[in-house]
């Protein structure tokens, strides 16, 4: 998968739709790469079981091929595919004024390897799940 920094503008898949009226821009979050830096620490309680729900309710761009967790590759290499978080689409969140894109092994990130979204990101997967 290819990284992207945190709150960047979107361009992995080009959307050659119109955009929907109040999304404002759409935004990275979450494109991560073991061979770069990423910010840890603690998230709020429910974000990364949130964030698993969001990944069937929110779930959208499927691909053809599946991308691995890059800190979980090991798991390849010993024969255990199965168990090895991988993930071939995205999920977006609505936010205030921006629309944030994200891969769906997002959940896993948070959840598996500490990684700590933009305040703005969590703020809105916590704000759309409290609409459900």
């Amino acid at each position: 998968m290819t990284h992207y920094a945190d709150l960047t503008p979107y361009s992995y898949l080009p959307d050659s739709s119109a955009p929907q009226p109040g999304t404002g821009h759409v935004l990275n979050v979450g494109w991560l790469d073991e061979a770069e830096p990423y910010p840890k620490g603690p998230v709020p309680t429910g974000l990364a079981e949130t964030l698993h729900r969001m990944t069937r309710t929110h779930r959208t761009r499927q691909t053809r091929g599946h991308h691995y967790c890059p800190w979980c590759v090991p798991l390849l290499r010993q024969a255990h595919r199965s168990t090895c978080p991988k993930g071939s689409a995205e999920i977006r969140v609505p936010g205030l004024g921006v629309t944030y894109a994200a891969p769906e092994l997002i959940a896993h990130y948070v959840e598996a390897h500490a990684y700590l979204p933009p305040p703005g990101f969590v703020a809105a997967v916590l704000s759309a799940d409290s609409d459900a």
